[in-house]
């Protein structure tokens, strides 16, 4: 089988946060477990930078089985914020013999003239929408969005064989017809075996640890006013790292925040964090925290319980149940006062019961969201549809 994946961040493009590493890394496991090839069209950009000098051509990578197509990206202003490439519709040519395209995107120029082009060939065709038809995000650039679903979106979402979830929960708040034929795969990760890294001495009896893209859609600003509200005995006693790159004209805001409520002492901007340092640096601490006003999945949150660390979250996190049901976390509300109290909840809760929550949550992802298991989900999908 033949595969093509339509995206526009792929694997290093690290800038844009978990999508480039779930799709890299199911891509790569499909080759190399099942009877497929697979190309991927994307974009030589990661943020602002270029991934590999270019000279404007299309620079095409074999990269643990995957054959990769990076397609310069636009140089104008409203073509960097589109995702576009002056080469993409003509390039896509090259894949007309393919079995069946997966877009991992929407509201960009990938998914409108990845879709036409499976359209137009009659390729089978579907979207992983990785949380893009959520009601909070679609009031992100609502006007925008509201012109391309009804141009686009909306039609293309119709005609697609499959429209992917990640968990129930965001299949039931994504605004979507109900006509359309949703399937809920969850993302798949790659495991090795677990490695214990020693801990290093803190004088903070809780280490919280955030690590994504500094973005409004995140509940920072909420997290760092709930710090500021916390019993003055124990906010000298709570730390709060926090690791990303800002992509949304938000860190100043943020710093301003630590400023007028006096959190120097406690709260460091690290910025961006070494993959390969990853879980070393998870290890450090004693919660991650992830108080965001929406994720699809939340792949930091599963990274975080598979080094048994426990986390504390919002309810609108779509793993929000089950770490609950599971309890290895803490999940609140969006509202300030709430996460004050889950804070504290996790503050008093002792070490060695930490410690328990950390290993339920190991025990959890390794059981549900290993490759294994959830490759065979995705493989099964592509079968179906193919032969539909």
């Amino acid at each position: 089988m033949k595969l093509l994946y339509i995206t526009p961040y792929y694997k290093p493009s690290w800038f844009y946060g978990g999508p480039p590493k779930c799709i890299s890394e199911q891509a790569e496991y499909l080759t190399k477990h099942f009877e497929c090839t697979i190309d991927v069209v994307t974009l030589n950009q990661n943020g602002q930078e270029e991934l590999f000098e270019s000279n404007g051509k299309v620079v095409v990578k074999e990269i643990e089985g995957v054959t990769v197509h990076y397609l310069p990206a636009s140089t104008t202003k409203w073509g960097q914020a589109y995702y576009a490439s002056p080469l993409l519709k003509k390039y896509l040519h090259n894949f007309k013999k393919h079995d069946l395209i997966h877009i991992h995107t929407l509201f960009n120029a990938f998914s409108t003239i990845g879709a036409r082009f499976a359209i137009k060939n009659k390729i089978p065709f579907g979207y992983s929408v990785h949380g893009m038809l959520d009601a909070f995000s679609l009031t992100r650039s609502k006007w925008m969005k509201k012109f391309h679903r009804f141009m686009f979106e909306d039609q293309y979402l119709l005609m697609a064989d499959f429209v992917h979830f990640t968990t129930e929960n965001e299949r039931k708040n994504a605004v979507l017809s109900k006509r359309a034929k949703t399937v809920v795969i969850p993302l798949g990760m790659k495991y090795e075996a677990f490695v214990e890294y020693k801990k290093s001495y803190s004088y903070y009896d809780l280490r919280l640890i955030y690590i994504s893209r500094i973005n409004r859609k995140k509940g920072l600003d909420l997290l760092l006013n709930a710090l500021s509200l916390l019993p003055s005995y124990m906010k000298d006693r709570v730390s709060l790292d926090i690791y990303g790159e800002d992509d949304d004209n938000f860190l100043q805001e943020l710093k301003k925040i630590v400023e007028l409520n006096q959190l120097r002492k406690c709260v460091v901007f690290k910025g961006k964090l070494n993959p390969a340092n990853r879980n070393e640096t998870l290890q450090q601490y004693d919660v991650l925290v992830l108080t965001s006003h929406q994720e699809n999945f939340g792949l930091v949150v599963a990274e975080a319980l598979d080094q048994k660390i426990p986390v504390l979250i919002s309810d609108k996190v779509n793993l929000c149940d089950i770490v609950e049901q599971n309890q290895c976390g803490w999940v609140s509300p969006l509202k300030i006062d709430n996460i004050v109290k889950k804070i504290e909840q996790a503050f008093r809760t002792p070490k060695h019961i930490r410690q328990q929550m950390g290993e339920k949550g190991h025990a959890l992802v390794r059981e549900n969201y290993a490759f294994e298991k959830v490759g065979v989900m995705y493989w099964q999908l592509y079968e179906k549809t193919v032969n539909r």
